[in-house]
C-alpha cells in the first residue's frame, strides 16, 4: 500500500473529524504522480512513433518493389504491422491524454484515471500479437536470406527478430506491472472514499 493510501486509512480511522485537507492532499499527490508519469509516457511514445510513421512509406514501397513475391509479402506484412502498431500507439496516446484530470472532483478524476489505466494494460497484455506482423515479416526475410543468400545471414536475422520479440514481450510485462500498479493505487483510494 503506498504512502498516500496509509495516510487516507489513518484519517477514515482515527477518532477525530476527518481533515479535509488531509484526504485531498493525498488524492492530489497520487493524480500528480499519475500525471508526471503520463506526461514521460507520452515524450518516450511519440519519439518512438516518428520513426516508425517515416518507415512506413519505406516498407510499402518495398513491399511494391521488392525482388520476390516472398519479399514483398514479407514487406507488406512488417508495413501492415506497422500501421498497427501506429493505430495502437496512437491509441495508447489517446487514452492517456483522455485520464488527465479535468475539472471535476476527486473521486470521478480516480475513477476515469482508474477507468483508462485498465484500457491502457488491456493494450499491453495485447501488445506482442498485434505487433506480430513486423517480426514475421522481418522471419520471411530470413527465409528468403536462407534460399537465395547465405545461412548464417537467415540465422542472424532469424535470431534478431526472436530477441525482438521477446524483448516487446518483456518490455510489455513491465510497463504492465507499472499500469496496474498505478490502477490499484487508484482503486485503493477510490475504496477508501467509500
Amino acid at each position: 500500500m503506498s504512502d498516500d493510501a496509509h495516510v487516507l486509512s489513518a484519517v477514515w480511522m482515527s477518532d477525530h473529524p476527518v481533515d479535509r485537507a488531509v484526504v485531498m492532499s493525498a488524492i492530489d499527490t497520487v493524480l500528480e504522480k499519475d500525471r508526471v508519469a503520463r506526461a514521460r509516457e507520452h515524450r518516450l511514445r511519440v519519439g518512438s512513433l516518428v520513426p516508425l510513421a517515416l518507415l512506413l512509406p519505406i516498407m510499402l514501397w518495398a513491399a511494391a518493389h521488392g525482388v520476390t513475391p516472398l519479399v514483398r509479402g514479407a514487406y507488406a506484412l512488417m508495413a501492415a504491422g506497422g500501421a498497427v502498431i501506429v493505430f495502437a500507439e496512437w491509441s495508447y496516446l489517446e487514452w492517456s491524454r483522455q485520464a488527465l484530470p479535468g475539472p471535476a472532483d476527486a473521486r470521478s478524476q480516480l475513477q476515469k484515471a482508474a477507468f483508462m489505466l485498465a484500457r491502457q494494460v488491456m493494450l499491453m497484455n495485447t501488445a506482442p500479437i498485434w505487433s506480430s506482423p513486423v517480426f514475421i515479416g522481418v522471419a520471411l526475410i530470413g527465409v528468403w536470406l536462407y534460399w537465395e543468400r547465405t545461412h548464417a545471414e537467415a540465422f542472424v536475422i532469424w535470431t534478431i527478430t526472436t530477441a525482438g520479440w521477446l524483448a516487446t514481450a518483456l518490455g510489455t510485462i513491465a510497463v504492465r506491472a507499472r499500469l496496474n500498479e498505478r490502477k490499484l493505487q487508484m482503486e485503493r483510494l477510490l475504496g477508501e472514499l467509500q
